[in-house]
């Protein structure tokens, strides 16, 4: 688990210039959360008279949560405004809308930033990946599910609404010492319970949770389309924990995803994931002007949306060649080697979850 003292939890470490201008933040705040509002309104009240305008709004209020998430995830990591109360508060209120119990997803998400890249803490807010031999060394059902989990069917659609609408409703999937993460899964079901119940007693409660289904599946699928590119590429930055370093981490392992500038200004500039590894304390309004000016813009792994795209075909690490694979071909006879395998991919044994949790501190 990370602690409030890592170095990315905190935009104060950075020189003035780089850090959260609050005017800026407020606009995107307020711009950004206004319209996805209107469009997640407007589509639950234009549904009742046109099926393919409340379906288009709702397909746009989809593409705009995404930016809300966004400004959710500079919260994280105390970018968005200089003072860190003010980003947690505002991150919470966030996660009501994003459906991300803020507390408990930052958390995840700073150990995230700590081991991107480590092959001996793989699993926590990650994508999970295995190395060909750990995939090898699994029993055929178990390499179904892993299977399963990698197919982009699942990975962009089955998965994220169990991810964002099921699984963070669960307060089970976090230590009970960890109280501020629990509460925030719990503060955030009591919210969407008071809203289900509003729609149950004064408006048409079918409606609304078929817009709210559109809208979840189409933020959490582009949502996990930018996560899973930025540290899936052929030619990865995974070492063992010795070896591992933030910078290596950052400018090796995370993409540099090149996307047309109306595309780069709607999802924030988190395309620019290079630079937000290597500077996290950043706000998303500042890190191009921060890679220009730094010298960054041809570091990161540079990725087209054709490449994007075919990156899903990558399914497991192979050691030997330094690269992401396909699925290795299984032996027709496999006596199954003893493999040991990174505790936090798997601590339950179940694949099917889409992120695990450790206590791991930072």
């Amino acid at each position: 688990m990370p602690s409030d003292a890592s170095n990315d939890s905190d935009s104060r470490a950075l020189p003035q210039d780089w850090r959260a201008r609050t005017q800026r933040s407020v606009v995107q705040l307020v711009g950004w959360v206004g319209a996805y509002v209107l469009l997640a309104g407007g589509s639950y009240a234009c549904l009742a008279r046109s099926v393919v305008g409340g379906v288009a709004l709702a397909v746009l209020a989809g593409v705009v949560l995404v930016r809300v998430f966004i400004l959710q995830h500079d919260c994280a990591h105390r970018s968005l405004f200089q003072r860190p109360l003010t980003n947690d508060r505002v991150g919470m209120v966030l996660g009501l809308l994003t459906l991300a119990p803020h507390a408990y997803w930052r958390a995840m998400h700073l150990v995230h930033h700590s081991s991107s890249g480590d092959l001996d803490r793989r699993g926590v807010g990650d994508i999970v990946t295995m190395t060909a031999r750990e995939y090898l060394a699994l029993k055929p059902s178990e390499r179904l599910r892993y299977r399963l989990y990698r197919h982009p069917a699942v990975l962009l659609g089955v998965g994220p609404i169990f991810q964002f609408m099921l699984r963070f409703r669960m307060p089970g999937i976090v230590p009970k010492e960890r109280g501020p993460e629990r509460r925030s899964i719990l503060v955030t079901n009591l919210a969407l319970l008071a809203v289900h119940l509003a729609f149950l007693g004064l408006g048409d409660w079918p409606r609304w949770l078929g817009v709210h289904l559109l809208i979840t599946q189409v933020a959490a699928g582009l949502g996990i389309w930018l996560f899973y590119v930025q540290h899936q590429v052929e030619q990865p930055y995974w070492v063992p924990r010795a070896q591992w370093s933030l910078k290596g981490s950052a400018l090796q392992g995370s993409s540099h995803l090149r996307l047309p500038r109306a595309l780069e200004w709607l999802f924030g500039a988190i395309n620019l994931h290079h630079v937000h590894h290597l500077k996290p304390q950043v706000p998303n309004y500042l890190l191009r002007d921060y890679m220009e000016q730094h010298g960054l813009a041809e570091e990161g792994v540079k990725l087209g949306l054709r490449e994007s795209l075919l990156a899903f075909r990558l399914k497991v690490y192979d050691e030997a060649t330094g690269r992401m694979t396909g699925f290795p071909p299984v032996p027709a006879v496999q006596g199954r080697p003893p493999v040991t395998a990174a505790p936090s991919i798997e601590p339950s044994g179940h694949l099917g979850r889409l992120l695990t949790f450790s206590g791991e501190e930072r």
